[in-house]
């Protein structure tokens, strides 16, 4: 775990998943609590090698990876108060909700009830349902909404540094994975337009280094922006007309899911990895449905998706 002090008393705790830290009054806030019990321990003995007592735990979104040591946290430090948004506090505290909606509701299975995509329970003290200024003790921090990568996640704003949460990933995540997850691809996308002019000078994501306020942040949001649109319009193109076959050519999702990955060169190995792209088709699928470009054609006891035809 790299140590990365953005502003006096506000850090980055860069990692495989990153952990938000601000330090006041000999007190400290913890925004998110890593994968697992191991990630948040490492958390404890930075704040214990600041002299420091952990006060409060901000949770951004109801990801494995972003909550799954919390329960640790509540376990060690007598008194912790756990807090986060709407509708990600259900999830954190029934985390079977993860894979639940991953595997399309039904009982998940055994692949999907790991520690990536399943974790420990913890207690929610105080849900946030409501964006702007909260006191956490002798923080004064700053919610922002930043929807789309989940339905209700959000950003925790500490003086000059924005904790971003997963609105948007770094290169090096672009360029291993191609197919970023988000649950609301418009509103991830209204996300990432709107981020760069949010007034902060450091933007801290949950993956990656943190980016300075300016062309830093702006680049970075692009090139997610551009992703995003691109699966898209990848979709949609999945979808044409070709000479060869009918007027439109009807394709199941799993058909989708495969030509997205072909594109981008992947080779999806596993379950996980395959039911984290479909989740992104769909939300590409969801987005064209709104715009009224695709629509549902069930056949033969198979759902399709199909374009809507421009000229009907």
């Amino acid at each position: 775990m790299n140590l990365v002090e953005l502003t006096p008393g506000t850090y980055h705790l860069q990692g495989g998943s990153n952990i938000g830290l601000s330090v006041q009054d000999d007190r400290a806030l913890l925004i998110d609590a890593g994968l697992d019990g191991d990630t948040a321990k490492r958390a404890l003995r930075v704040i214990d090698d600041l002299g420091v007592t952990l006060e409060a735990v901000f949770i951004t979104h109801a990801h494995a990876d972003h909550f799954g040591g919390a329960y640790l946290l509540q376990e060690r430090v007598t008194g912790v108060r756990l807090y986060a948004p709407a509708l990600e506090a259900g999830m954190m505290e029934h985390p079977l909700i993860e894979p639940l909606y991953l595997f399309s509701g039904a009982s998940p299975i055994r692949e999907l009830r790991g520690k990536f995509t399943l974790a420990e329970p913890c207690r929610v003290d105080q849900v946030i349902d409501k964006p702007g200024p909260l006191a956490i003790g002798p923080f004064e921090v700053d919610v922002v909404p930043l929807p789309g990568h989940a339905p209700r996640q959000i950003g925790v704003g500490v003086g000059d540094v924005l904790f971003c949460a997963d609105a948007l990933f770094p290169a090096k995540t672009l360029d291993k994975h191609q197919v970023i997850f988000c649950v609301d691809l418009d509103e991830a996308l209204e996300t990432l337009e709107r981020l760069p002019g949010l007034p902060y000078a450091h933007f801290a994501p949950g993956h990656g280094p943190a980016y300075r306020a300016g062309d830093e942040i702006a680049r970075i949001c692009a090139a997610n922006r551009t992703r995003l649109t691109e699966i898209r319009a990848l979709v949609h193109e999945a979808l044409a007309t070709l000479r060869r076959m009918p007027r439109r050519m009807p394709r199941e999702t799993s058909a989708l899911v495969a030509a997205v990955s072909d594109h981008y060169g992947l080779h999806l190995k596993t379950a996980t990895a395959y039911f984290l792209t479909r989740t992104t088709i769909l939300a590409a699928l969801s987005s064209l449905e709104r715009k009224g470009e695709v629509e549902t054609l069930v056949r033969g006891n198979r759902l399709y998706w199909q374009r809507v035809d421009s000229q009907a």
